[in-house]
C-alpha cells in the first residue's frame, strides 16, 4: 500500500484521503517536483555535485551535508551555498570558477549521465500516463535548470504529456517560496486548491503548502524533518496512488 510510510506531522493524513479530496475539486491538476520525484535522479545529482565540489572547491561533501543543507534548493542556490560552505573565496584551487561556470559543468555532466539511462521510472511513467488519459492537467515545478528537464523528458515516453514546466530560470525566488507553484497553477489555468503536488524535499513541501495546494511527500526513507512537515507521505510514485479516484475523474 502506498500509505506504508507514516509521517510524524500530527496533522498528517493518509495519502489516499488527500487524493480522494483532491479528486472532488473543480478541475483536479497535478504538479510534480522534478529532481528526486518525477525524475529518480538524486543519486546522480549527489555524485555530480560531490565530484564538482571536491575538484573545484576542495570540499569533500558528505551525504548528510547534501541532505541537510542543499537538497530541495535550486541548482544555482546549491552552488552558491557550496561556495559559502567551502569558503571558496579563500581557496586558490578554485581558479576563478564562478557560479555560472560551475553550473555549466554540472549541466554537461548531468546530460551525459541521463542520456542512456532515463531516470523516470516505469511506475512513474504509468502514473503520469493514467493521469493524462483521464484529462488531468500536468505540470513540473522545479529548481532544476530547464535544459536538465528537457534532456530527461526528451527521452521519456511521458515527455510530451507535460505542457507546463516552471524551471529555475523562470522564477526570482526558489522553493520554499511559493512563486514557482503559483506560476505553475496560473499556466495550467487551475486554482491552487485544485492542485496536488508531489515533492521530496522540505523546501518543496513548504512552498506547495504556502501556495495553498495539497501536497504529498515522496520518500522511501524520509528524514525526521521531512516526516515532521509532510501532510501525507508515500514511499514512491506509482499508479495505485490515484487508482481509487480514476472513476470519478473519468466522469468529468
Amino acid at each position: 500500500m502506498f500509505d506504508s510510510a507514516v509521517p510524524s506531522n500530527p496533522d498528517a493524513r493518509p495519502a489516499h484521503e488527500v487524493i480522494s479530496d483532491w479528486g472532488t475539486t473543480q478541475r483536479p491538476a497535478v504538479i510534480f517536483d522534478f529532481n528526486g520525484t518525477l525524475s529518480d535522479d538524486e543519486p546522480i545529482l549527489f555524485r555530480i555535485f560531490t565530484e564538482l565540489f571536491d575538484e573545484h572547491l576542495g570540499w569533500a561533501m558528505t551525504q548528510h551535508d547534501y541532505d541537510s543543507q542543499l537538497l530541495g534548493h535550486s541548482d544555482r542556490e546549491i552552488v552558491e551555498k557550496a561556495l559559502q560552505i567551502a569558503g571558496a573565496q579563500q581557496i586558490t584551487g578554485v581558479h576563478g570558477r564562478d557560479v555560472d561556470s560551475l553550473l555549466a559543468l554540472r549541466k554537461n555532466r548531468y546530460r551525459e549521465l541521463v542520456a542512456d539511462d532515463n531516470p523516470i521510472q516505469p511506475d512513474t511513467v504509468r502514473l503520469v500516463q493514467l493521469l493524462a488519459e483521464h484529462g488531468v492537467p500536468l505540470a513540473i515545478v522545479t529548481g532544476a535548470q530547464r535544459d536538465d528537464v528537457r534532456a530527461v523528458l526528451a527521452n521519456s515516453p511521458v515527455g510530451e504529456l507535460f505542457g507546463v514546466v516552471v524551471a529555475e530560470e523562470d522564477v526570482t525566488r526558489g522553493k520554499p517560496d511559493p512563486e514557482g507553484f503559483l506560476a505553475g497553477a496560473a499556466q495550467l489555468g487551475c486554482a491552487p486548491t485544485d492542485i496536488v503536488v508531489f515533492e521530496d524535499s522540505v523546501p518543496g513541501l513548504r512552498g506547495a503548502l504556502a501556495a495553498g495546494m495539497r501536497c504529498i511527500a515522496v520518500s522511501a526513507a524520509p528524514s525526521d524533518e521531512l516526516a515532521a512537515v509532510a501532510p501525507a507521505l508515500i514511499p514512491r510514485l506509482s499508479a495505485d496512488v490515484v487508482e481509487h479516484v480514476l472513476p470519478s475523474l473519468r466522469r468529468r
